[in-house]
């Protein structure tokens, strides 16, 4: 499949799966957002390969698409990082059947923010997710910390969890591996159900 690249240098961000390539290349093709899909030992880093994701507004900002996507459990856990708004986002996607998605979002100077209605990713889940071996402690004091901006704020995240990708949130004019799109298949299908919502909704609105 021919991929139409354009590179998402205003977006950052990425996605690291504790699974292989392969397995993650098929989710990604059943999703809205054309990744790079780039090996890094035990993880795979996917970052978004375009602006856009395939989808229709309001669900056509890459970034936010892939930060919110939940990841099937047999590939689990997933660690994000993501700059948004100039804040830094990091998602938490644990092993577990009833683990759901937590999120921890950092402001400059303000350092973490309150999420009300999000699960907060916890310190010592954290570690367990990156099968790190650094101190929960260690981590919190990392996390709390509101000096830098959302990139460096990131990179030190990722720097004290152990975890890899750090060199892949600068931005750059080239794919950093291969890049796998989604179906269109995959985009019919979800634009058709978001459609079949708004009608349902609208039916809803006018009884």
């Amino acid at each position: 499949m021919s991929v139409p690249w354009q590179p998402a240098r205003d977006s950052r961000g990425l996605l690291l799966v504790r699974a292989k390539p392969g397995p993650v290349s098929g989710w990604v093709r059943r999703g809205l957002v054309a990744c790079d899909v780039v090996p890094l030992g035990e993880w795979t880093a996917l970052l978004p390969a375009e602006r856009s994701s395939r989808a229709r507004a309001p669900y056509d900002d890459a970034v936010t698409v892939l930060a919110g996507r939940p990841v099937p459990l047999r590939l689990r856990p997933s660690i994000g990082v993501f700059v948004i708004d100039h804040r830094a986002v990091v998602s938490l996607q644990p092993k577990g059947f009833r683990a759901g998605h937590r999120w921890l979002v950092w402001e400059p100077e303000n350092g973490p923010l309150r999420t009300p209605g999000l699960d907060p990713a916890r310190p010592p889940e954290l570690v367990a997710a990156a099968h790190s071996r650094t101190s929960p402690s260690a981590v919190h004091a990392v996390l709390k910390d509101g000096s830098g901006d959302a990139l460096r704020y990131l990179r030190r995240v990722l720097e004290v969890l152990s975890l890899p990708g750090g060199d892949l949130l600068a931005p750059s004019d080239q794919p950093r591996g291969q890049v796998v799109a989604p179906t269109a298949q995959a985009v019919a299908r979800f634009e058709s159900r978001m459609a079949e919502q708004a009608q349902h909704r609208a039916e809803l609105e006018e009884s």
